[in-house]
């Protein structure tokens, strides 16, 4: 049975048996594949002056391996060998040999080089992108930062190339920030990382268990279930100075809670006077609350469509296991998703509003996997297999990638994969502590 199920199931008192039969998995097509392979090229960055190369050397090596990084994982690119490359470094634009590039046993459609530079404590860097085809520089950026702040500016740059090279089909992920809960010691905290992994950073310190992190949309505040007065309450904060914002405690058991893509509601599971679990939407101080599911099943994890009009949502009302639901936001007109039987959890919708991923125990089946279901027809698709139980997925902006939790090396921890790759994609980002309920962050608005 999957974690969030066993919270609720344990404080409304009943018990969940499975519903067993059979699911064969279409094949269902994420994306169309481009119409031509780009074969992105990636020379060293180098630094603005050789002479200062050695002082730099850590910082040079930092943004060629996580620029590569993340280029490799946006999934959009065949990234070219390096062991390919003519030896010539390129600092200056005139550096470039288009010639000496079209000697190599592939075509080049793009190449990205930098220099960096360490000026007042200052990181200063450089960017350029090379049309290979046309022999043109196709465009340039200067980022800079704190000299700690050199990942950052990989993962910029990352993102404006994937930005151009897609034309303005993605704007990346390389910036993206991940929410979780990590288990320390006794406490089980709220955390937020990058989306690889990188500068983890715990959120919460009460000292309590806080669980089901989720993120408004446009990651100014953070959501979580927390047992910091002794009951399942929801929490509000801002993510902006941390400060907590008013939510009511409603003397009993609440959790899951999602943000409306505005940000101006909340849905969340609470506990009725009959003992099981409705999904309640309310502003986001609490007020004008309404209960939009009122059955007596136990209905949990609510997520909210893209525009706002539905919710997607677990419950048993058809059997004595949880599976996938959407209604509108009223809570009228449900249609079940999952009819294959089984157990199911965790819905998150992609934020194009095409895909629902869940984690699910088909008949027979001895662990959770990640699915996931084409919202208008129904079809199901496996995304992962074999390695221990998979489960909380949720979606990256781009609607290319899932983070979820893992136990396939022994200990819970996060995971992200490409949508749509096979498990040679999946990453496993955590290491430290036992890790779980993850939420991928939206893009960070641009004024």
């Amino acid at each position: 049975m999957s974690l969030r199920r066993t919270y609720l199931v344990a404080l409304a008192f009943l018990v969940l048996v499975p519903v067993v039969r059979t699911q064969d998995k279409p094949q269902v097509v994420i994306r169309p594949s481009p119409n031509e392979e780009i074969i992105l090229a990636l020379p060293d960055i180098q630094a603005q002056n050789p002479e200062r190369a050695a002082e730099l050397s850590d910082a040079i090596r930092t943004l060629n391996q996580v620029l590569w990084d993340d280029l490799k994982f946006a999934g959009y690119f065949t990234l070219a060998g390096k062991s390919f490359y003519p030896p010539q470094p390129i600092i200056r634009p005139e550096d470039l040999k288009y010639d000496a590039w079209s000697t190599l046993p592939f075509k080049v459609s793009f190449l990205s080089s930098g220099t960096v530079d360490l000026v007042g404590g200052i990181l200063r860097a450089e960017f350029r992108l090379f049309d290979m085809k046309q022999h043109t520089m196709a465009f340039g950026q200067r980022i800079s930062g704190d000299s700690d702040q050199v990942r950052s500016i990989a993962h910029r740059w990352a993102d404006e190339l994937v930005y151009w090279l897609t034309a303005g089909a993605s704007r990346g992920i390389a910036s993206t920030k991940i929410a979780y809960t990590s288990r320390r010691g006794d406490a089980k905290e709220v955390y937020v990382m990058d989306y690889d992994g990188n500068d983890q950073q715990a959120f919460t310190h009460n000292g309590s268990l806080n669980l089901f992190p989720v993120w408004s949309q446009d990651n100014s505040k953070l959501s979580f279930a927390s047992l910091r007065t002794r009951k399942w309450e929801i929490n509000v904060y801002s993510y902006v100075d941390g400060s907590r914002l008013p939510f009511p405690i409603f003397n009993t058991f609440a959790s899951t809670p999602a943000f409306s893509p505005d940000g101006g509601h909340l849905a969340f599971a609470l506990r009725t006077s009959r003992g099981d679990t409705d999904i309640f939407v309310s502003r986001l101080d609490g007020s004008e609350r309404q209960d939009i599911t009122n059955s007596s099943s136990i209905d949990s994890s609510p997520v909210w469509s893209p525009s706002g009009k539905q919710i997607a949502f677990i419950s048993d009302r058809e059997g004595a296991a949880g599976q996938v639901f959407i209604c509108d936001a009223d809570g009228a007109n449900v249609r079940r998703i999952v009819k294959e039987g089984g157990d199911a959890d965790s819905p998150s919708w992609s934020p194009d509003g095409r895909w629902l991923a869940f984690h699910w125990k088909p008949h027979m089946a001895e662990r959770y996997d990640i699915y996931i279901a084409e919202v208008s027809s129904g079809q199901i698709r496996q995304l992962t297999s074999g390695s221990g139980s998979n489960v909380g997925p949720s979606w990256a902006p781009d609607s290319r990638h899932i983070t979820f939790e893992s136990d396939r090396n022994g200990t819970k921890q996060i995971y992200i994969m490409l949508v749509g790759g096979d498990e040679s994609t999946v990453r496993m980002v955590t290491s430290q502590g036992s890790n779980t309920s993850p939420a991928w962050g939206g893009y960070v608005r641009k004024d």
